[in-house]
């Protein structure tokens, strides 16, 4: 064993402080392609076959919901942080009134990144998996689960080209 005066040491300052650095740019990057891919996922909900229902069958003028609130109540959450509502989908005449604000989801942990699609009307979950018969040509069941596993590959290329370096 060589005295402690003759010992070799190696300064890793630098690279420790690039690699930090690096973790930071990654991160950004990371929540700029998750943002592009919900928004995208969101997206495709209003457009692609099945679409998410404007109506359902009989809908008459209610006071206290219009048509288009399910498309209205569609949001992007990016690590519990909204990045976008529902603008853009055809809504009709919908108040919004069930635009989330906030992030309701599963909790976040340290190092671990989500995108959350969210149609947060209370009825959402009902549309989604029962009532098949819709009252829009093109409307109808698994509006949000086609669209991800049809398009999966498409949303996680939005996300590895941002990440790209």
């Amino acid at each position: 064993m060589l005295p402690k005066h003759k010992m070799m040491s190696l300064d890793m300052s630098e690279i420790t402080r690039g690699m930090k650095r690096l973790d930071v740019l990654m991160s950004m990057r990371l929540t700029k392609g998750l943002t592009k891919a919900g928004k995208k996922l969101l997206s495709d909900t209003g457009t692609g076959i099945s679409t998410v229902p404007i109506k359902r069958p009989g809908y008459g003028v209610l006071t206290t919901r219009q048509a288009g609130e399910l498309r209205a109540s569609g949001a992007v959450f990016v690590d519990g942080v909204k990045k976008a509502g529902a603008e853009g989908l055809n809504t009709e005449h919908a108040t919004g009134r069930y635009q989330p604000q906030h992030y309701g989801g599963t909790p976040l942990f340290i190092w671990n990144h989500e995108a959350c699609i969210v149609f947060n009307a209370p009825y959402a979950a009902k549309q989604h998996e029962k009532f098949p018969d819709k009252s829009e040509p093109g409307a109808g069941r698994y509006y949000l689960s086609k669209k991800l596993y049809g398009n999966g590959a498409e949303y996680m290329e939005i996300v590895a080209r941002e990440l790209k370096l």
